[in-house]
């Protein structure tokens, strides 16, 4: 048995992983950027409400 074939396939593997493992981090850090800018943009495009008198909102009736 050749142990160097072996450990040479087995770093080969652990090497692959690595690589696969950081393209999968920075996939999902790049969908979280964009999830968090279109959230941005979606509430920046809600128009905040105009009050038209200034008593209306200010008081709860809490007898039904």
């Amino acid at each position: 048995m050749d142990i160097n074939s072996i450990s040479s396939g087995a770093i080969s593997a652990n090497m692959q992983q690595k690589v696969g493992d950081t393209v999968g981090i920075k996939v999902a850090n790049k969908a979280l950027d964009i999830q968090a800018t279109n959230a941005a943009q979606l509430i920046s495009s809600v128009a905040k409400p105009v009050a038209t008198e200034s008593h209306l909102g200010n008081n709860v009736n809490t007898h039904a």
